[in-house]
């Protein structure tokens, strides 16, 4: 995190009545500043979703698809997240710290069992398997974080300590983070985030403002 920036690769799968589905994130993210670009792939939706993250504020392409059929419509939106209800937030879920967290989950490991290294473009990185307990997460990270975190863990993840696999290099940097469990439906949920190019920083541009329509209550 000392990197203050990383691109990432995110992939969400889940199994519902026998057929996988999979949700496909990419983009760069700021771990010192809420600062993100995300591309998204949803199931059913052959748009790519684009976010920005910039502070409170998240812009979304979430109009395009009516703005290709009437050209009066701004294909984006934008939303003060300050001025959201708490139901209104879980409407909306943090998109930054959704990726953000995968980072913090190590920390969450007590006693980690080492597994192997191997070479991934020319560094060490090195495997670990624990139980991941969510209140250790949040309860390590800094006190600026520990809201962001909770809910992200409470959208994401089982309340109650999970196992997970993570690979960490010889900066010490996350690489990557498996996550695989069952809802208490019993539906299988397999999370894979994958970090890298640090330091790069994070491209916030934005269509003019005439493309952007306020959607804050």
């Amino acid at each position: 995190m000392a990197e203050k920036t990383a691109r990432f690769t995110l992939l969400i799968g889940a199994k519902v009545g026998g057929n996988a589905i999979e949700t496909t994130e990419t983009g760069q993210l700021s771990f010192a500043d809420r600062l993100a670009h995300f591309y998204k792939l949803v199931p059913g939706n052959g748009i790519p979703q684009e976010i920005v993250v910039v502070g409170p504020w998240t812009y979304t392409n979430a109009n395009v698809d009516a703005a290709l059929h009437d050209s009066s419509i701004p294909p984006w939106t934008k939303l003060d997240t300050r001025k959201l209800t708490a139901n209104q937030r879980n409407q909306h879920p943090d998109e930054l710290a959704h990726v953000r967290v995968l980072a913090h989950l190590p920390e969450g490991v007590k006693r980690a069992a080492r597994i192997e290294t191997i070479k991934v473009a020319g560094q060490n990185v090195t495997q670990y398997n624990g139980e991941v307990d969510p209140a250790r997460v949040v309860s390590k990270a800094t006190p600026a974080l520990r809201d962001e975190l909770r809910r992200a863990l409470a959208n994401d993840y089982p309340s109650k300590p999970f196992l997970a696999s993570y690979w960490i290099d010889d900066a010490g940097r996350v690489r990557r983070v498996l996550v695989e469990y069952k809802t208490a439906q019993g539906t299988p949920i397999a999370i894979d985030g994958r970090f890298s190019g640090f330091g790069t920083g994070v491209d916030t541009r934005l269509p003019p403002a005439r493309s952007i329509q306020d959607i804050t209550p």
